[in-house]
This record gives structure tokens, C-alpha cells and sequence, in this order.
């Protein structure tokens, strides 16, 4: 479009193809009125996204310039919806009222975008925000992630070549929007991440341009952090494309960012990407929304910042054991003195989401209602103060009393300067300005002279029924109905004719009406500056104030923990420096909650005499369900909350891996069976010996031997060399001998009983081996037609005669389970003696060289035989 003046163009269009100019791959919203518009393929993006009427208004190049939009009052919801479908848009509005024959000055307040929204109704109120900058160096790869409305910024560098840790991390913050530089390393890895669902943007910049306004901007970090930014290249480039994009969309978010945490992945338990989607630990793997989580059920917060960090909890337990018991201490104080929990309920309630109210005040993006939440907050800060005050000696609650200060002249300036609620259309309070309150007393002493002047025109006429009155049309006028119309004296002047009545004014209406309009004008200029100087004053505090809103958080977050551990009867876990997992009467918190019958809870106790379980039973038994349950259990114990169990003694785990489930990733082009062995290979590179490793099914997506093959070399890898502790689920029953030849690896299977009726679960871990898988039996549970239940259970006793025959005397395999299976089955037992004569079956065996005869070789000569009728 350029900014070039065309012919015919209009100066409003003019003014449009300036600003738009400035942003071109934005959408931008120009109001116009009380609309917002959008012109061009703005337009036709929008109408048809938004399902909106697309037109056409004036001409450009000879054609019709394609129009729609949208009324101001229902611009966030437009917005919502364009945001979360991941587009950016510019808010262009008018900055002056409107004047004929001049042309309304016009900029972009405000550049939203998916990772830089601040608008409550625009956020998910129990998840952060971020936005997430990312440089690929030759040597290594810097991570930023950072948060608007705290300004707090997360760094990390990881060695190049690092993609699962980057996916494990990306998980971890889940941002909104990835800034990639626009250099050909970077862009490769765009198709990495918006494979996984994430919204890229491109950022241009210059880091030799630029290079010292950034170091102005680091400067505002600690000198540790200086350091470490100046040591390493890709952190400062990372930061820099950070700095670049927020110039130029949030220019006044630059300075807020002055937390900066620089940390390494395995500052907390790391949690792979996997293992966080199969724990669903924040999200379910339904729908992807927070119901019947972790979270969901961790979540006992009377805030949504609570509830925030409760979920930031989870998403980065902890590895200090000093650090989850102070959080420990808290919880069991607040659970011991239930009166004490509810008044902490009762206190922190009312603040709400104080966190983002501090956050957009800071930004200056307060409106009214945000100012009226913050003096509300800081006017319940002291009880929650003298609440705090009586644990003494507990150190995180005297770091965050801390936090949390002293307010008092902010509340009282806040108490006497802005009005209580939003009913009154005002700013400010009467009384806190004698200016204002003059102007407000004009006002007052003008409609006092309205109802004068309708009394006085009611006597001069006659007319009872006249009344002076008004509306935003047409201000203030007289009305007279149609019945006493010729009484209206000469000096009225006609306004409007209406069925029944007319509207006049006169010279003295006319003069106060001047009057009173005058007023509310200069009443309102006089609240803007009043306003304005309330906003100043408080940003004065800003960075006392975030300190505040993260402590409240913080205090929430434990009061949060301690409610549901409360409500739930959990127990608090006691840490060993042995590497121990002892569990007792665990139960797997999210099915405990949602179970209407009751959940059965089991002991786990991975030992170094037992280091390695392999675990056997039917489907449905259970198995699942127990491996999730320890890996919850323990990653509940290292956010520092409580757990779902008689008595928990864990050690301080560094990772937990699980491999549970399948999956195609067709997306990237892999099977199930190879995304099961990447994930696999994955866990056997990076597991410690403090680690917890959950396996289930592994080795299902290939053939039988093959994956039996691999599940046992997993296992022993897992034992001899890594030495993790270990749950192994599997149907490969074979398995299970393997604990008679590692005296650390032990057999348990998920117990049943079968009935007339058929299975019954018993959802209990057992020390042995099952008896076996009950496949047929629970897909009669599964209801499936009775006919291919019958087919299956013939063809199950013909697979079992085929393997028994494999197994005849004389062979190493040759078990109890086979005599009894011999005994019981008189047909077995005339097949075998036939295989006794000689004949043509013994002749080829004479040929076949067994000790070279692999498993599928075997197989394929037995079926041969049998199609010939042997």
C-alpha cells in the first residue's frame, strides 16, 4: 500500500495505509466511531475467521475496498477469539472526540499477540503466559521464556543437539508464542515446533545495531547474571531477539522485566515431555484440558494465581530437600489448626487475581476496577499479617511476611482518592480534590436550577404537565403534550415533533445546558489528570508491589495444598538419603477422587533387594493405573505437598521416565513402534541410578520374539547398568524367570479371580507370577458379539497346544505347566504319540539342522506340516 498520497484517497484512508503500514503483519483494528474496522485482506481474513459480514466501503485502484468490523463494546470478545487462533493484531485507536471537517488523530495503543496478552478475559486465569525466545548457537542452545505480568524471565543453555530437553522444557511452560531469529539455524527448526502445536514468530533484528540498547536493558539484572550473559553468546543473541520483538510490540513492558533466573534443566526433577503428557500432569490426554489431572486435583487455591503457582509447582518439583520441607512445614501447620486454614480461606478470597492487577497497573494498563482490587487487597494485608505472625520461626512464612510489607499510605491514599465501586460512572471520590468537588457542586447547583426553571415555566404557562428533560441526542429540552400545545408562549423554540408531544427549548435552557455540559466536560478532564496522577503514584511502588503479589501467591499456593491434603487425608512423605521407594496403602490421586466406589490402594516397596519389578496380570487389572500411581506419588512429595498414602518414605529422585501407552507420531512420519523405541532409547541414555523408571508394554509394537528380545535387554540394562529403580509391566510372561537370575529383579502380577461369571479384578499388586493374561475373559467384559468370544477361545486352545508341542520333553522349556497341560488334554497327548512313530515329520527333522533353526523357522515348517495333513 505504501504511504504514498494517491489519487481519490482519502485522508482517513490515508491515515489507515500510514499505520498499517508500520505493522504489516498485523491485523489491525482502526476505529472509526464506535466501531473498529478492517480494510483490505485485513478484512477478509477477519470476516471469515470471525464468521462477520464481509463489505465493501469507497474504492481504491478502481476497486471496492473489501470492509468489516466490529462494535467497540464487543471488541475483547472479537479479540479472544483472533488471539487464540493465533493471529496478531494491532488495536489502533482514536485519541481525540471527533471534530467535523477535521481529521481524528489516530495510534496503536496496544500490539496483542498470543504471548503478550494482559487483558484478564484474554487468559486462561490458571495457567501463565509466555512468551519464548530461542537461539541455536554452534556449541550451544540458549531457552527464554518470559512472563509478562510478572515480569519474571526463565533462561537456560543447553549443549547443541539438545531437542528432547527442548520439547521436555517446552512442555514444562507451555508458552503462547516462540520468537524465532530470522537466520537460516533458527528457521530450521520451525517445523520441530509447530509440529508439536506451537505458534512461531519470526523476529527481525540486528544485534551489532542494537547491541548497546540491550546492554542497557541487562544491565538491570544482578551482576551474576551479567556474567553468565556475557560467558555465553547464544544466552546474550537469545535475549537480544527477546528484547527486539518486545520494542517493537510492547515497548513499555521492557523495563518491567527485572527478574531474571537463570537455571539448568536439572535444577528441578526432570520430567520429559513424555512423561508429563502420560502423568497428565497439567493436562489430560482426552482433550488436553486440566479436568482430571494432577493438577486438577492438587489445585485447592482460593486464587487463580494460587492456582497458577500450584501449577508451576508441578510442572518443576523441587530437588532440595531443604526447599520441600520448609514447604512441607507450612502444610502441616495449616492442616493441624483447621479454624486457622478456613480464616486463611476467608482472607485470601476476596484479593483474587491480585497477581495480574499488579501486573497490568505496573505495565500502565490499569483500568478503574484494577485500582479498586489493589486498594481492597492492601487493605486486607494486615490480617493476613497478624494471621502469619503467630508461626513464628517457620522460615518460608517469615520470607514471605516479608514480601508482602507495608502498604498503609498506599491503601489510605488509594481509600480517599478512588471511588468504592464502578456504579457511580466516577474516578475519583468526592473529597480528595477541591477542584473537582467545586465543579461536581456546579453540577449539583445546575440541576437544582433545571427543576427551579421546569417550576417556573410550569407557573408561566399554565402547564402542569410540562418537564424539562434530556437525552444524549438532543441535550436538554421542554416538553409539552399535543393538549397544551397552544399555551406555549412565543420565546419556546421548536426542537422535535413527536406523536403527541413537542420538544422546545428556550435562550435560559439553552445557557444552562451550555453551562452544565461545560462541567462535565471539565469534571472529566480533571478526573483523566487526577487519574493519571493516582496511576503515577502508584507505579511508584511497582516493584514492592510484584513482591507483594508473589508472596500472596506463594501463600496461597501452600494454604491450597494444605485444604486438599486436609479434605483428602493425605499423609506427609518423609525423604531418605537411601534410595528406597516405600510406599503404604498408596493410592493414585487423580482416580482416587473421581472413583464413586472406592479406590484399593497398594504397598510399593523398590528396595535394593527388589530394585526392578516386573509386573504381569490381565488387562484391566490395574497395571497402568499402579505405575502412574508411584510416579504421582512422588512427584507430589518433591512439589512439597502431601500424598495419597498411609506412610511414604521416598528418596529424592532426580528424573522419572515413563513409557506407557502408544502412539503414532504420523506427523513426523513414525510408526508406534518407533516413537515406543526412541522414547525407550531416550530413558536408557539419560536414567540415573536416582532415578524412577516407568515401563509398560515395552517391545508390543514388533513381533512376539523381537519384542521379547528387546524388553528382556531393556530390563537387564536397566539393572546391571543403570541401576534405577524400576517398574516393568508386561504381558511377555517369560519375563518373570529373569528374577531367577538377577536377585534384585522380582515378580509381581495385578490379581484377579475367575468366576462363573467370568473375571473379577482385584486391583491388588501381588508377589508371584499370573497365571495369565485373561484376554478372552475381559473382552467378554468388553461385550464383544458371543461369536468372535467363541472363535477366540478355540483358537487360544489350538495357539496353546501349538506351543506345548514346541515344548515336548527333552527340550530346556520343559515346565510343570506343561505335564499339567499334557495331563488335561487328550488330544495333546495323541498328537505327541503320533510324533513318537516314524514318518515323514521325523525324516525332514533329520535334515534340519536344530541347533541352527530360529524361532520363525519353526513355526513355518509346523504350519507346513499342517497344511499337508502331518
Amino acid at each position: 500500500m505504501g504511504s504514498v498520497m494517491q489519487k481519490k484517497i482519502t485522508p482517513l484512508m490515508q491515515q489507515y495505509f500510514d499505520i498499517k503500514a508500520t505493522y504489516p503483519d498485523t491485523l489491525l483494528f482502526f476505529q472509526v466511531g464506535d466501531f473498529y474496522e478492517l480494510f483490505f485482506e485485513d478484512a477478509q481474513i477477519a470476516a471469515s475467521f470471525l464468521g462477520i459480514a464481509l463489505t465493501s466501503r469507497g474504492m481504491h485502484n478502481d476497486e471496492p475496498i473489501p470492509l468489516c468490523g466490529v462494535p467497540i463494546h464487543a471488541k475483547d470478545h472479537y479479540l479472544h477469539k483472533l488471539i487464540k487462533g493465533g493471529f496478531k493484531v494491532a488495536v489502533c485507536d482514536q485519541l481525540e472526540e471527533a471534530t467535523p471537517g477535521k481529521l481524528v488523530r489516530r495510534d496503536v495503543a496496544q500490539v496483542m499477540t498470543p504471548g503478550t496478552i494482559t487483558d484478564s478475559q484474554l487468559l486462561d486465569e490458571k495457567s501463565a503466559s509466555y512468551l519464548f525466545a530461542f537461539y541455536p548457537g554452534e556449541n550451544e542452545w540458549a531457552l527464554v521464556f518470559g512472563e509478562l505480568l510478572t515480569g519474571q524471565l526463565w533462561a537456560t543453555v543447553l549443549p547443541a543437539g539438545s531437542e528432547r530437553v527442548i520439547e521436555s522444557e517446552l512442555s514444562r511452560f507451555f508458552p503462547d508464542e516462540l520468537l524465532i531469529p530470522n537466520i537460516k539455524a533458527a528457521k530450521s527448526f520451525v517445523p520441530f515446533f509447530k509440529k508439536q502445536g506451537y505458534f512461531t514468530t519470526i523476529v527481525e533484528g540486528s544485534i551489532e545495531q542494537q547491541g548497546p540498547v540491550l546492554d542497557q536493558w541487562v544491565s538491570n539484572f544482578s551482576e551474576a547474571n551479567q556474567k553468565q550473559i556475557a560467558h555465553h553468546d547464544s544466552l546474550r543473541l537469545a535475549l537480544f531477539y527477546f528484547y527486539a520483538y518486545l520494542s517493537k510490540t510492547q515497548r513499555d513492558a521492557l523495563d518491567q522485566f527485572n527478574q531474571l533466573f537463570l537455571y539448568r534443566s536439572d535444577d528441578f526433577l526432570l520430567l520429559d515431555a513424555s512423561t508429563q503428557r502420560n502423568l497428565e500432569l497439567t493436562r489430560n490426554s482426552h482433550d488436553g484440558a486440566r479436568s482430571f489431572t494432577l493438577f486438577s486435583v492438587m489445585d485447592g487455591a482460593a486464587t487463580p494465581m494460587g492456582s497458577r503457582m500450584i501449577k508451576k509447582w508441578i510442572q518443576r518439583p523441587l530437588i532440595k530437600k531443604e526447599a520441600i520441607i520448609q514447604r512441607q512445614q507450612v502444610i502441616s501447620l495449616f492442616i493441624a489448626d483447621v479454624m486457622q486454614l478456613q480464616m486463611m480461606q476467608q482472607l485470601l478470597s476476596p484479593i483474587g487475581d491480585i497477581e495480574r492487577v499488579i501486573g497490568r497497573i505496573v505495565l500502565s494498563r490499569g483500568q478503574l476496577h484494577d485500582y479498586i482490587g489493589l486498594r481492597n487487597c492492601l487493605k486486607i494485608l494486615p490480617s493476613i499479617k497478624e494471621l502469619l505472625m503467630q508461626y513464628p520461626g517457620i522460615v518460608l512464612l517469615g520470607v514471605i511476611e516479608n514480601h508482602i510489607g507495608s502498604f498503609d499510605a498506599l491503601h489510605d491514599y488509594l481509600r480517599k482518592a478512588v471511588v468504592e465501586d464502578l456504579s457511580s460512572g466516577n474516578l475519583i471520590k468526592t473529597g480528595f480534590d477541591p477542584e473537582l468537588d467545586y465543579m461536581r457542586g456546579l453540577i449539583h447547583s445546575s440541576n437544582e436550577k433545571l427543576l427551579e426553571l421546569e417550576r417556573k415555566e410550569q407557573q408561566e404557562t399554565g402547564i402542569n404537565s410540562l418537564k424539562v428533560r434530556f437525552n444524549s441526542v438532543h441535550g436538554y429540552y421542554i416538553e409539552v403534550t399535543n393538549a397544551n400545545k397552544d399555551l406555549v408562549p412565543d420565546r419556546y423554540q421548536r426542537r422535535q415533533t413527536l406523536v403527541g408531544k413537542e420538544r422546545y427549548t428556550t435562550s435560559e435552557l439553552s445557557q444552562l445546558a451550555y453551562d452544565i455540559e461545560r462541567a462535565h466536560a471539565q469534571i472529566s478532564e480533571r478526573e483523566k489528570e487526577l487519574f493519571t496522577q493516582v496511576k503515577q503514584m502508584v507505579s511508584q511502588h511497582g516493584t514492592q508491589l510484584r513482591k507483594l503479589a508473589h508472596a500472596l501467591a506463594h501463600l496461597d499456593a501452600l494454604h491450597g495444598l494444605a485444604k486438599v491434603a486436609y479434605n483428602n487425608g493425605y499423609t506427609r512423605p518423609e525423604f531418605s538419603d537411601a534410595r528406597d521407594i516405600l510406599i503404604k496403602d498408596g493410592k493414585h490421586p487423580i482416580v482416587e477422587v473421581s472413583s464413586e466406589t472406592g479406590f484399593i490402594p497398594n504397598d510399593t516397596q523398590l528396595t535394593d533387594a527388589q530394585s526392578l519389578w516386573i509386573i504381569t496380570g490381565p488387562n484391566m487389572g490395574g497395571k497402568s493405573t499402579y505405575l502412574r500411581q508411584v510416579a504421582l506419588i512422588c512427584v507430589m512429595a518433591q512439589c512439597g505437598s502431601f500424598v495419597p498414602a498411609k506412610h511414604a518414605q521416598l528418596p529424592l529422585l532426580d528424573r522419572i521416565f515413563t513409557r506407557i501407552g502408544a502412539g503414532d507420531n504420523l506427523a513426523a512420519g513414525k510408526s508406534t513402534f518407533l516413537v515406543e523405541m526412541e522414547e525407550t532409547a531416550s530413558i536408557c541414555s539419560q536414567a540415573t541410578r536416582n532415578s524412577l523408571v516407568i515401563l509398560d508394554e515395552v517391545g508390543r509394537g514388533t513381533s512376539t520374539f523381537d519384542g521379547l528380545a528387546i524388553a528382556q535387554a531393556v530390563i537387564e540394562y536397566l539393572y546391571e547398568t543403570v541401576q534405577a529403580r524400576c517398574l516393568f509391566a508386561t504381558h511377555y510372561h517369560e519375563l518373570t524367570q529373569l528374577s531367577t537370575r538377577y536377585p534384585g529383579i522380582a515378580p509381581f502380577y495385578a490379581a484377579s479371580k475367575k468366576t462363573e461369571n467370568g473375571i473379577v479384578f482385584l486391583y491388588k499388586m501381588i508377589q508371584g507370577v499370573a497365571d495369565g493374561s485373561f484376554g478372552v475373559e475381559v473382552a467378554k467384559l468388553a461385550q464383544l458379539p458371543s461369536r468372535v468370544i467363541s472363535r477366540s477361545q478355540e483358537l487360544l486352545e489350538q495357539l496353546t497346544i501349538k506351543e506345548a508341542i514346541q515344548r515336548a520333553p527333552g527340550d530346556s522349556g520343559h515346565t510343570a505347566a506343561y505335564d499339567r497341560l499334557l495331563k488335561e488334554n487328550s488330544a495333546l497327548r495323541e498328537h505327541i504319540a503320533q510324533l513318537g512313530q516314524k514318518g515323514p515329520i521325523n525324516k525332514e527333522l533329520d535334515r534340519v539342522s536344530l541347533d541352527d533353526l530360529s524361532p520363525k523357522q519353526a513355526f513355518d515348517l509346523l504350519w507346513k506340516w499342517k497344511e499337508r495333513g502331518l
